[in-house]
């Protein structure tokens, strides 16, 4: 039977727990619980107002502290009931064990990290896999996973240095690639779509993976933080393998296979911020990434040509079109002669960068980030932008003694003239009773047939409002 990595660190986590807990006479160990029991509905906007999302949860913490560290662990256990009835689910997010040293500490375990100061995106924010398996309806704090790591951090006074190794990569949790969330635009070329998973294979010692982060605060008023890795992307890319049938010595689509595809690679950068004032705070993080992938069609096929193509699927093909099939099939040949080999794919460096301003306005504590993702390297087969940017604004305020919480998010993405916005209230109705309403709003311009990148307008028909309430213990 093949080892698997993960298990024998969460294993080893747990066997030093044990070995390390404190007898009772050196010292005096503190065990405690917590968690939350919560329940979320989420119905869309248009008739006939379907349930979209319903689950019901269940998470529990345990938490034990003794001399020198203390073993933490939190689980969750999920009823999907808008899927089945009798649908569960079990999730341990973190299972880890805290060692004290001098200067320093060493986490040993499933635990979730955070890095980064953007909004609503992803630079930096990537050790950690993301549950996006049913994308937004979700709190945004809750799509992070925890990750199997050796984190160890050292301190220097107000700065610190943190390294961190993870001996085996672990994707993010992807939604249905046939479900409402799917994220994959499938319909460029009109035939059957299948997807493969990512496959890591036998696990060695090349799969691990390396982040290290100096943290420096050389004032009251000035953050930064540097960081250096050898990660892979949280999201995969896809090869794509066609298969098809020879006819009048055309080479016809049946079918294409999107495999997902993971390279690693150096992540280098920063973040921070900078106070003016208590109220005036400047932010930014940029990333340099040696490997994104992106999707190419070389060749000279055009967009009339999927057109085209998209026609003749839907039955709806006329008589000047007939004379096109010809040179748009010999056009989509020499597209698969010159794609095949990498499976329309190519990995290049890219730069993605984040600035913003956090100032109240008329008592709301608001922040706008503008956010570009530049391809470098760039050629005209690469079907995503060059340059793709786009701004957030979000914004909050507290009434009635902070017992009532009013929350706005939103994005706008130039290339695709898209945006998501999510207002949300939530009140703490009593201790550890709080009850929470929103929605969330997709828009904007239908995207074109050949664009590859996240497009808000894609999940029109997803627009949803929901109510939750949760107990806290």
């Amino acid at each position: 039977m093949r080892s698997n990595p993960q298990f024998i660190l969460l294993l080893l986590t747990v066997t030093l727990a044990f070995t390390l807990l404190p007898s009772p006479q050196h010292a005096q160990a503190q065990s405690s619980f917590s968690g939350f029991v919560s329940n979320y509905n989420a119905f869309t906007t248009q008739p006939p107002n379907e349930i979209i999302s319903g689950r019901n949860r269940v998470r529990l913490n345990f938490r034990n502290d003794f001399r020198d560290g203390r073993v933490y662990i939190s689980s969750d256990l999920r009823q999907l009931y808008s899927f089945s009835s009798d649908s569960l689910d079990f999730r341990l997010r973190e299972a880890f064990l805290d060692i004290y040293l001098d200067n320093a500490d060493l986490r040993i375990g499933k635990q979730t990290i955070a890095w980064g100061k953007t909004e609503g995106d992803f630079i930096f924010d990537i050790v950690s896999p993301f549950d996006l398996s049913e994308f937004l309806t979700q709190d945004f704090r809750e799509l992070r996973e925890g990750v199997t790591a050796f984190n160890y951090t050292h301190f220097f006074g107000r700065n610190q240095f943190q390294f961190i190794v993870n001996p085996v990569f672990e994707p993010s949790r992807l939604p249905d690639y046939d479900g409402v969330w799917g994220i994959v635009p499938t319909d460029i070329f009109p035939i059957p779509t299948e997807f493969e998973s990512f496959d890591p294979g036998r696990v060695t010692l090349s799969d691990m993976q390396y982040a290290a982060r100096f943290a420096w605060r050389p004032s009251a008023s000035f953050d930064i933080d540097l960081a250096l890795m050898y990660w892979r992307s949280s999201t995969p890319g896809y090869r794509k393998t066609f298969e098809t049938i020879g006819i009048s010595g055309f080479r016809v689509p049946l079918s294409v296979t999107f495999t997902e595809d993971y390279e690693p690679g150096i992540v280098g950068g920063f973040w921070g911020e900078y106070r003016v004032s208590s109220d005036l705070r400047f932010v930014f993080e940029a990333a340099w990434f040696q490997k994104r992938p992106y999707d190419i069609l070389p060749g000279d096929l055009t967009d009339d040509d999927l057109r085209l193509f998209r026609r003749l699927d839907q039955g709806t093909i006329n008589l000047p079109d007939i004379g096109q099939l010809g040179p748009a099939l010999t056009r989509f040949n020499n597209t698969l002669n010159a794609g095949q080999a990498n499976g329309f794919l190519t990995y290049r460096p890219a730069l993605k960068w984040m600035t913003g301003i956090q100032y109240p306005v008329l008592n709301w504590n608001t922040s706008v980030q503008y956010v570009a993702d530049v391809a470098l390297d760039y050629e005209d087969a690469i079907l995503q932008e060059e340059w793709f940017h786009g701004v957030s604004l979000s914004t909050n305020r507290s009434f009635f003694r902070d017992q009532l919480l009013a929350r706005l998010l939103t994005r706008y993405q130039f290339n695709g003239n898209d945006y998501w916005i999510n207002p949300e209230l939530a009140w703490d109705f009593r201790d550890g009773l709080t009850f929470t309403g929103g929605a969330h709003l997709f828009g904007g311009e239908s995207p074109d047939l050949d664009y590859t990148q996240l497009s808000f307008r894609r999940f029109g028909g997803n627009s949803l409002i929901y109510l939750s309430a949760a107990w806290f213990w």
